[in-house]
């Protein structure tokens, strides 16, 4: 059975937009045997640029039911069917972000009419779902409105079957694990019950131990990766015989995702984490000012409590890339424990920083002390990570309710972290991804 799925959301961000008109058609794969639509209230303002698109007004939506008063009969229809819709990703993850606010876990095979319209009618212009409708000759009525675009996704669904030679369709849905070489102590029901959730798992051998630890966005499919992907890969295929069990921890927040990772690894130190477990960092290159008012540059011993710009695994190591930086940036050898002699070089403090702070930017953050707060393990609650003085303090999570959104209310939130060169790496990319995550600075 598939339930082929359309769903218009107040915006395009399937994390903050919500969805104010679903339609479900219930397909057994030879005709329609059941619809369902409606507009939902989303609880929250719909875009400008959405209202002019659908024609869905926020007075139109006002007097309709919420998703929890229409979520049953959601469950029901798509209980033990396939997932299908143009661009499933993005209807299965509002649709599954809907019953997560409610408490309840949302998991369903999925088909995506896109990339099966790419694999059966391939060499078309476009495949959005008007244009591609259009070049095969089905009408669309009512574009940008959930049952309309859902009945053309059933008439667009039904020519791909027609066409479907190769039975590409049924190799979508049937088991994945079938046929495959699941490590002989592990449950393919184990697999099959991992969550499509972002955090991090572990494989677990007979005494509970943890083998691996890894993370993604989707546990599940992640794990199922292992398995069918890399069954053959040298690590895994040592590792798999002493698989017996999977758990995992949901972090809601891919950056936390990361972050908890590393802290992971550090502290179990998995035997077949060969690539990825943590360096043991001793030495950093500092910066400080002179009686000059000259901005320096030099080589020491790790200090918890001082922030370096870098840190590095030997004093030859940081030697090394000290020598690289100083011709790159025009800096003075004498002023970063290069050149010889004692004697301060008469240079502008003014002109000289400058270069410094070229330097500087590289390796620290635009503003040293920020919360970078994020998408929760529940809707209810947000995550947050805690950065001050450049230096990576920890995460944790809060219930925006039960907290006031004050600078000690989100540090007392924080479970402390040891601040590692890899975890200064990785918040500096991710803020520079500019992901929509929101930023405190204080």
């Amino acid at each position: 059975m598939f339930a082929i799925i359309d769903t218009e959301t107040t915006g395009g961000n399937p994390v903050k937009d919500r969805i104010m008109e679903i339609a479900v058609i219930l397909h057994d794969g030879e005709r329609v045997v059941e619809e369902f639509a409606t507009l939902l209230n989303p609880g929250t303002p719909i875009a400008p640029f959405i209202i002019s698109l659908t024609g869905i007004t926020n007075e139109m939506v006002q007097d309709a039911p919420t998703f929890d008063q229409i979520a049953e009969t959601v469950e029901r229809l798509t209980g033990k069917s396939i997932f299908v819709a143009h661009n499933a990703r993005f209807d299965y993850s509002v649709v599954r972000r809907e019953f997560k606010r409610m408490g309840v876990r949302f998991q369903r095979k999925q088909l995506c009419t896109v990339h099966l319209s790419q694999k059966l009618l391939p060499g078309k212009q476009s495949y959005s779902l008007g244009k591609l409708c259009r070049e095969i000759g089905i009408q669309v009525e009512k574009r940008h409105r959930a049952l309309g675009d859902a009945r053309a996704t059933v008439l667009l669904f039904e020519k791909l079957l027609g066409g479907d030679k190769e039975h590409i369709i049924n190799s979508v849905f049937t088991d994945e694990l079938e046929g495959a070489d699941i490590p002989p102590n592990l449950s393919s029901e184990t697999v099959d019950d991992l969550p499509e959730e972002t955090g991090v798992y572990y494989f677990l051998d007979d005494k509970m131990k943890i083998l691996f630890v890894g993370k993604s966005r989707n546990i599940r499919k992640r794990v199922i990766d292992h398995i069918l992907k890399e069954a053959n890969e040298p690590y895994f295929a040592r590792m798999k015989n002493r698989i017996y069990d999977v758990q995992y921890e949901i972090t809601g927040s891919e950056l936390i995702a990361q972050l908890f990772e590393f802290d992971e690894i550090e502290k179990h130190a998995p035997p077949f984490n060969f690539t990825r477990r943590k360096k043991q960092y001793n030495y950093g290159i500092y910066s400080f000012t002179d009686a000059d008012g000259l901005l320096n540059l030099g080589i020491d011993k790790l200090n918890r409590d001082e922030p370096p710009l870098l840190e590095t695994i030997s004093y030859n190591t940081a030697l090394k890339i000290l020598k690289k930086l100083v011709p790159k940036y025009e800096l003075d050898p004498r002023l970063c424990g290069l050149g010889n002699g004692d004697e301060t070089p008469a240079i502008s403090p003014l002109l000289y920083n400058s270069k410094v702070q070229r330097l500087l930017q590289r390796y620290q953050h635009e503003h040293p002390n920020f919360f970078i707060i994020g998408e929760g393990r529940a809707h209810h609650e947000q995550s947050v990570v805690w950065v001050e003085r450049n230096c990576y303090k920890g995460f944790g999570y809060f219930e925006p309710e039960h907290i006031e959104n004050d600078i000690q209310s989100l540090m007392d939130a924080v479970k402390p972290s040891i601040n590692n060169a890899d975890a200064s790496r990785l918040i500096k990319n991710w803020m520079k991804k500019k992901m929509k995550d929101e930023v405190i600075k204080y």
